[in-house]
């Protein structure tokens, strides 16, 4: 008995040892585990509240708007995304920019291909009437007009018409010599062939003369017939108007032909030769392009406006060109270089003074290039250096990029590397008078800017020809600078002057605000690197301006007034950069541009 009670004491001691040893382990494998597992959501729960507590809501379309919550754009009401954080390169003129960001900003690119290179002029006009296909209508004698066959300008009229009817007291008269003379003609036949001849310097015909001698009787009403063939252009005479010999009755224009004068840019002039093919059209007939050659180029430059007349002739059988047309013409000019060039678009690139730049597409995001370009070719630039082919740049977004790179102090458009060594400052090459001018100019600039803003194009137009008058007072054969500074002023001269002409020539404030684009990168330009003067100047931006490829212009104000949009969107930019009027020259090193 007491050793089946020994066993059953052993047994259960057993079964007590192996449960507590069970209990030991499951406490270790699950409890650990269960206490670890709630300390790791602990972290990572810690971790994303952290996480959402320092996102940074911003615009891609305005980068400057930094929010801590979700929400709309206060500019463009475009939905706010998160702020990439990842990190910056460590290059300066590398931004990074992930695949989200890189399509909520619908930014583009654009490889970069090498082919021949063709620069596509562009050329306004209008259609002229051909000055050789012009016959004046005259009266070889004196005479009273009794009646009018053509009664309005812009009659058809045939080769042959009666166009009057003149009362012609000395025909009248020469008439009766002629019957006298026919009187005498066997005696005296040389007084019949002297009556004759007198008629006919009347320019009466044969068969006229032959009727009168036939008839025996004085025609008393004469038919003015019409010399050729067209459209009367111009009447100059009335009913019972008395004409003397030699007047111009009427002037008939052939327009079966017709001339299409365009007006060419000092610039193009190279450019363009006789022979070149030239294509055209019509704002009536939009659809319906013209093709043609150059005819003539006028070796005369309009002194005023800087521009020389080019022509070409056009058939005109079905009557569609009508004189005073308005015409937009265009050359393709072969720039005759060897091998291929390589070509970028015009929206790729960014100008700053006399640096061009692009954003090339690298794995990370995007990093500034400086280009050297070579030609224009309408909507492409040939590039000399600084891209290879086969690189994407950007295309569309370009200043979007920028606004970010200047943003996170990378180099930019606006934060360019420093200068090299030795490279000279133009401003210290700008004179008091050319100073002094530029003054007056970017004075008359700010009248013409702030109506814009209102949105008035006469006032517009009249404000632009005040600041081509200031512009011709600095035509670079008037001024004294010298070296780079008048060679980069020659270039920035012509670019303004072509420019500020567009707006001058229009009163369409659409068209007028796409010149206004270019005007203001060529002045900025000017101001950055001759000088501001006396003035504190704001570089103001509107990414949406010009089909959201984005535009630049000056203000004295901090205040976004908009001059590409006005009204519709008064507000909507920001202040890029200011030019800081000019200091001593001891303060100035210590200054990085």
């Amino acid at each position: 008995m007491n050793k089946i009670l020994e066993n059953i004491t052993t047994n259960w001691q057993q079964k007590l040892i192996i449960l507590l040893i069970g209990l030991l382990l499951g406490w270790l494998i699950f409890g650990g585990k269960t206490e670890s597992n709630h300390s790791h959501e602990g972290h990572q729960h810690e971790h994303e509240a952290r996480a959402a507590e320092s996102t940074t809501w911003t615009c891609s379309m305005h980068p400057q708007i930094q929010q801590p919550n979700e929400g709309d754009c206060p500019i463009c009401g475009m939905d706010l995304i998160p702020m990439d954080k990842s990190g910056g390169s460590s290059s300066p003129a590398l931004i990074d920019m992930n695949a989200d960001a890189i399509k909520l900003a619908n930014v583009q690119t654009t490889r970069v291909k090498s082919g021949q290179s063709n620069k596509e002029i562009l050329l306004n006009g209008k259609v002229s009437i051909d000055e050789r296909r012009i016959s004046s209508q005259a009266i070889h004698f004196d005479g009273r007009i009794e009646k009018l066959f053509v009664n309005f300008e812009g009659e058809k009229v045939s080769k042959g018409q009666t166009l009057a009817t003149v009362y012609a007291p000395k025909l009248i008269s020469a008439q009766e010599e002629l019957l006298q003379a026919l009187k005498t003609n066997d005696s005296y036949p040389e007084l019949t062939k002297a009556a004759e001849q007198k008629l006919k310097f009347w320019k009466l015909t044969a068969n006229e003369i032959e009727q009168i001698k036939n008839s025996g009787k004085i025609q008393e009403y004469f038919e003015i017939k019409a010399d050729a063939s067209g459209y009367v252009v111009k009447r100059n005479i009335a009913v019972g108007a008395y004409a003397k010999a030699g007047s111009i009755l009427f002037e008939i224009a052939d327009l079966s032909k017709v001339w299409i004068v365009f007006d060419a840019y000092e610039k193009d002039l190279p450019f363009i030769h006789k022979g070149a093919d030239i294509e055209f059209t019509v704002s009536a007939f939009p659809s319906k392009v013209f093709n043609s050659k150059v005819t003539y180029i006028d070796p005369v430059i309009d002194t005023n406006k800087r521009i020389l007349k080019i022509r070409t002739e056009a058939n005109n059988h079905n009557n569609l060109l009508k004189p005073e047309m308005f015409v937009s013409g265009t050359i393709y000019a072969d720039l005759k270089q060897t091998g291929n060039d390589l070509i970028v678009p015009k929206s790729a690139v960014m100008w700053t003074g006399k640096r061009s730049i692009v954003y090339v597409k690298v794995d990370s995001g995007f990093e500034m290039r400086e280009v050297e370009l070579g030609e224009s070719l309408g909507d492409s630039y040939i590039v000399k250096e600084g891209i290879d082919e086969g690189e994407e740049v950007v295309s569309k977004g370009t200043f979007t990029i920028d606004a970010a790179a200047q943003l996170n102090n990378k180099y930019s458009m606006m934060n360019r590397p420093a200068s090299k060594p030795g490279a000279p400052m133009l401003q210290h090459y700008a004179t008091k008078a050319f100073n002094s001018k530029l003054k007056d100019l970017l004075k008359s600039y700010l009248v013409m800017k702030d109506i814009m803003v209102e949105t008035k194009a006469k006032e517009s137009n009249q404000a632009a020809k005040t600041v081509m008058k200031a512009l011709m007072q600095m035509k670079p054969s008037d001024l004294d600078l010298k070296g780079k500074a008048m060679k980069f002023w020659k270039e920035k001269y012509e670019l303004l002057h072509d420019h500020l002409s567009e707006i001058t020539n229009s009163e369409d404030m659409e068209l007028q605000r796409k010149a206004f684009k270019p005007f203001n990168e060529a002045l900025i330009a000017s101001l950055k690197s001759l000088g501001i003067g006396d003035e504190n100047i704001y570089i103001q931006y509107c990414p949406m301006a010009d089909n959201d490829t984005g535009a630049y212009w000056l203000s004295l104000e901090e205040k976004i007034m908009n001059p590409y949009f006005g009204d519709m969107m008064l507000h909507c930019g920001e202040v890029t950069d200011s030019l800081i009027k000019e200091e001593p020259k001891s303060m100035q090193q210590g200054h990085q541009h």
